[in-house]
């Protein structure tokens, strides 16, 4: 007899990204865009990965087109365990290192690390689409904490985590993602001993680090008390290009290795010739610039949005005030609903993104979240100015 449904159970609940299928909506259409969490293309240092891909073709490329070791290219390895010392991950040497196909890979193989079938996984809500797709698939339960200007609201976190010991907890520290919020300092410093003590693994997800516009950088929450069961992501996509798909994961040794074979099951390795080329273009010194001059841009988009919000929205919706990273979390009435708002703000040629996906419990109804990164500040002026026209209506 033919079996109806071939497929693993844990498909059940695999389903494609709801930003990616809007964004495949739109993508032939005038739109002035804030849905995507994509970086602005014009400012990719095309020419420099292509002076460094040439040279390594020509010098290195019998190792540059060859495996590679399954944790990395070693100098890449070195250079991002020094990078992490530098924000406080005092113990970060290369041995604590993995190099990743992107953060996203990251993430996926912590969470087949420590997940089992309906593991309990402590996040922020809102939180981060991808994040719960990939605990999906690992038939992940979810012990959803509120957050608020400071982030996660860690009294309710350790009132959970003393009703059910989570199998994971999954944080975004800074500009997190929908909220654009910041954990506060002394909120990192309860919530790190809080797991430490309980020895509960931690998922610090990082992605958006280098992207401050104000105020000053905080520590990465592992870095503030002992959890050897502690995972540290980064990526490289939001500062160079993330069609180099180039993340990385800090962990001890021991973590480290059984993480390292699971990426080996996946793909053996990451890209050999991409690795070399992140690598020579930080060595060269050409992040630092790059990051720079991202920031520079991305703050004045910022500011145009917040400012363009202030002017057509106060007193009718309320929205964060992101010090860095991408997004802005927008709150309207509760009488309105984001998604059948989006509707009527395709016709007038704006997308953005509704907020429920990132509610994996339920909520966000009448929340949509706003990117500010990709388009430029005239478009986020006029986009704005539409987007509040119709909420008043």
């Amino acid at each position: 007899m033919e079996n109806p449904n071939p497929l693993a159970q844990r498909m059940s609940r695999v389903t494609s990204s709801a930003i990616m299928e809007l964004l495949k909506k739109t993508a032939q259409g005038d739109y002035i865009s804030f849905a995507s969490g994509l970086p602005d293309p014009n400012l990719f240092p095309a020419e420099k990965i292509a002076l460094l891909t040439q040279e390594i073709l020509t010098t290195d490329s019998k190792s540059a087109l060859q495996y590679g070791a399954a944790d990395g290219y070693a100098p890449l390895k070195a250079w991002v365990a020094e990078r992490l010392r530098q924000r406080g991950i005092a113990h970060a040497t290369p041995e604590h290192i993995l190099i990743t196909h992107g953060s996203q890979q990251a993430l996926d193989l912590t969470a087949r690390l420590f997940l089992d079938d309906h593991a309990p996984v402590l996040i922020e809500t809102p939180t981060y689409l991808a994040a719960l797709q990939t605990f999906d698939c690992y038939q992940a339960t979810y012990l959803p904490v509120p957050i608020d200007s400071e982030g996660m609201c860690v009294d309710e976190a350790i009132k959970t985590i003393d009703k059910t010991t989570p199998r994971l907890a999954f944080v975004l520290p800074n500009y997190q993602n929908p909220s654009g919020v910041t954990l506060s300092l002394e909120r990192r410093q309860r919530l790190a001993e809080a797991l430490a003590e309980r020895q509960i693994p931690l998922l610090e997800d990082d992605a958006y680090h280098d992207l401050r516009y104000t105020g000053s950088p905080l520590p990465p929450i592992c870095a503030l008390a002992n959890n050897p069961n502690a995972v540290y992501t980064g990526t490289f996509s939001k500062i160079i290009a993330p069609g180099l798909r180039m993340g990385y994961l800090c962990a001890t040794p021991e973590i480290g290795n059984r993480l390292t074979q699971l990426k080996q099951i996946t793909d053996l390795h990451s890209n050999s010739l991409s690795q070399r080329i992140v690598f020579q273009f930080c060595e060269r010194g050409w992040l630092d610039p790059q990051i720079e001059l991202q920031n520079h841009i991305y703050g004045r988009r910022r500011e145009v949005m917040l400012q363009a919000l202030n002017t057509h929205l106060k007193g009718t919706a309320n929205w964060t005030h992101p010090q860095g990273g991408m997004f802005v979390l927008l709150t309207l009435p509760c009488t309105l609903n984001a998604n059948t708002l989006l509707s009527k703000a395709m016709e007038a040629g704006i997308v953005y993104v509704p907020a429920t996906s990132f509610y994996p419990n339920g909520g966000g109804e009448n929340v949509l979240r706003l990117n500010f990164v990709s388009a430029p500040e005239e478009a986020i002026q006029r986009g704005i100015e539409v987007l509040a026209q119709l909420i008043r209506q």
